[in-house]
């Protein structure tokens, strides 16, 4: 995470690279790619947001001299990442980006006149008015960033013996967590299979839980069948089970 990313300045917008992002975030390139294919998908079929305006599409070639795909992301396209992320590393990317995104605007207001150096009253009014509402900009997405740092850093903390690289926690280390009598792994399942969280028949999240980023699904080896799906929390998951435990009748 120590790597600065890299921004770039193509067409009047502000871009980074998707390689630099995947090493950033310690996730595999062509994982990124897939992700990000999906998310534009669903951008495109709602043409007021427009997939472009998160991710552009480019090539690159590789050392073997062949045409590979990758990812330029906006400022949106990296939210949009950073918001699917938990745990440590959603937070440190996210203060990453946000910090060298700041860097590189910074940098390009400063081969622009200023507004005190403007003669025509009008115009130099009109600078004004545009550097105070970067300036409320800067300093709004400083206090939500801020704000997302305080959320999410104690539940990384309570949970932290159990998550794994990705800030991820299996649904059994969960029940060991609670630590509550007679509520085990497989109570926790039923658990949640009674709220319509998890589907019965293959114990994954229903999408719209997974929309609330409340869980991800990863694909795990197995010694007999290859790769199967398995269902993980994330820390804000976490909370929300044990929550809705803590809320439930006694049986």
């Amino acid at each position: 995470m120590e790597k600065n990313l890299t921004v770039i300045e193509r067409d009047g917008q502000l871009l980074m690279d998707s390689r630099e992002v995947a090493e950033m975030i310690g996730k595999r390139h062509d994982h990124l790619i897939r992700d990000i294919e999906g998310y534009a998908q669903i951008l495109e079929e709602t043409p007021t947001l427009g997939a472009r305006n998160f991710f552009i599409e480019s090539t690159y070639k590789t050392k073997q001299n062949k045409s590979a795909k990758h990812f330029y992301l906006t400022r949106k396209g990296c939210d949009m990442v950073a918001n699917k992320m938990n745990g440590t590393k959603g937070v440190l990317f996210t203060a990453h980006y946000v910090t060298r995104f700041e860097e590189m605007e910074t940098q390009l207001k400063k081969q622009l006149v200023p507004s005190y150096m403007i003669d025509n009253s009008i115009q130099r009014a009109e600078r004004w008015i545009q550097e105070q509402k970067e300036r409320e900009r800067i300093e709004s997405e400083k206090l939500f960033l801020e704000q997302q740092v305080t959320e999410y850093q104690p539940k990384v903390e309570k949970y932290h013996q159990f998550l794994d690289a990705d800030g991820l926690m299996d649904i059994g280390s969960l029940a060991k967590v609670l630590n509550i009598k007679g509520f085990g792994r497989n109570k926790l399942f039923t658990f949640l299979k009674d709220q319509k969280i998890l589907m019965a028949n293959n114990n994954l999240p229903y999408q719209k839980y997974m929309g609330r980023g409340l869980f991800e699904v990863k694909s795990v080896p197995t010694s007999k069948i290859g790769y199967v799906s398995k269902t993980y929390l994330t820390a804000k998951g976490a909370d929300y089970i044990t929550d809705l435990i803590s809320k439930r009748k006694p049986a």
